[in-house]
This record gives C-alpha cells, sequence and structure tokens, in this order.
C-alpha cells in the first residue's frame, strides 16, 4: 500500500520541519512548502492526500488559500487541516468556514497531530460514496456519487461541509440530528466548543437553497431536522 501524501504549508521553517520529520516517522510521506506560493506549486505537482496550513502567513494568508483550494473543481476534495497560535473561537469559525475540515491550536502535542492526521484521512476513506446514490427532496436532487446537488436541474454550487451537512441531514430525514452529531459526522472531531461552525453553515445552506432551505428546521436546544 503506497504512503499517504502529506503537504505541509507554514512559514515557521523549524516547525515545518517538525510536523513533517514526525510524520514521516510514522509511515507518511511528507511535502513541505514555507510561502503560499511554494505551497500552491506542490499542491498542484503533488496532488497530497492532505494538506496542512498555517492560517498565519505573509503574502496569501491560510484562509485565503483554504478558499481557493476549495473554489479548484481539482483540488476542492482535498481535506485541509489548519494551525494557528490563536485560539479563538471566531477564527476556528471562520477557518472551517472558508472550508478546513480540521482545526488545531499551536502547541501541540505529536500525539494529537496524528490522531487528527489519521481521523481526516479516514473519514474521508469512508465517506466515498456507493455508486448511482442519489438522495431528493421534490425539486431538490443530490447526486452523492458525483458530489453534484441540483434544484429544478440546475446545479448550485457548495462547500465540500455544506455538502456533507446537506446530504447528512436529507439522509436523516424528518429526524432530529444533534449539533454534536453533525460536528461529528461532517468534521469527523468535536471542534470548536460550541454551534458556531454548525449554525453558519446551515445559514449558508438555507441562503443557497431557496425555497428549499426552510425545509431544514431548527430544533430548539439541540440541533436541526429536514422536513421533506
Amino acid at each position: 500500500m503506497s504512503r499517504k501524501k502529506i503537504l505541509v504549508v507554514d512559514d515557521d521553517v523549524q516547525l515545518c520541519q517538525l510536523v513533517c520529520d514526525i510524520l514521516e516517522e510514522h509511515g507518511f510521506q511528507s511535502l513541505s512548502a514555507n510561502s503560499t506560493d511554494q505551497g500552491f506549486k506542490k499542491l498542484y505537482e503533488s496532488h497530497p492526500d492532505l494538506l496542512i496550513l498555517d492560517v498565519w502567513m505573509p503574502s496569501v494568508g491560510g484562509f485565503e488559500f483554504c478558499r481557493q483550494v476549495r473554489q479548484d473543481p481539482e483540488m476542492k476534495s482535498t481535506p485541509v487541516m489548519m494551525l494557528t497560535v490563536q485560539d479563538k473561537e471566531m477564527d476556528k469559525v471562520m477557518g472551517l468556514e472558508m472550508g478546513a475540515d480540521d482545526y488545531m491550536t499551536k502547541p501541540f502535542s505529536q500525539k494529537e497531530l496524528l490522531a487528527r492526521v489519521k481521523a481526516l484521512l479516514r473519514r474521508y476513506e469512508r465517506s466515498s460514496p456507493p455508486e448511482d446514490s442519489q438522495l431528493k427532496s421534490g425539486e431538490l436532487e443530490i447526486d452523492v456519487t458525483r458530489h453534484v446537488i441540483r434544484i429544478k436541474g440546475k446545479a448550485v454550487e457548495m462547500t465540500p461541509k455544506e455538502f456533507d451537512l446537506l446530504t447528512t441531514l436529507l439522509q436523516s430525514r424528518k429526524k432530529a440530528v444533534s449539533r454534536r452529531m453533525l460536528l461529528t459526522s461532517v468534521w469527523g472531531f468535536e471542534a470548536p466548543g460550541n454551534s458556531g461552525t454548525i449554525d453558519v453553515h446551515i445559514r449558508h445552506l438555507r441562503h443557497k437553497l431557496g425555497i428549499h432551505g426552510d425545509k431544514i428546521k431548527t430544533v430548539l436546544g439541540f440541533g436541526y431536522r429536514f422536513d421533506g
């Protein structure tokens, strides 16, 4: 079995090398970049299985880097874990809103790094959809195999997390799904510490779905339910 390839983008040269050394020591293939320019170049050259990205970098910052990755059809499904020295809820919400899958605050332990990397890779492997998997609610259709959402036959642009949230809710239609369950199911870990991330994504989902957004009901003090 080939080793999973992980690209680490961080302008802290020593930390970047340390993360790469840890990954190599535990059976991964690592690549490093100390600027966003290098990061973009290596991203498209190597097509990594996972991207570890520092938030605070000169030139194009980590948030914008992540946003551009998520807008690229070729790279939008690449899992992204963001690193930062900040431990503010709003920074975490912003990073996840830009399409990041996980968020880890510096300093972190070797054990935490490896656990999060392995969890992300496992989740993406598990999320490979079965062939011809289709979900429908009236004029709203989800092609899970092709990762496409359509309303009246017209494709609706969604971030990977918005797609996963809608799919999870539609698969459990008419059943309330807790915020904790949504975080675990869609992000693969219980973070950040409250409902801010889920609520932001649900708000965007409702807006993009138009009248179908009304089918996503808030279950006060618990989570959300898809009626339709």
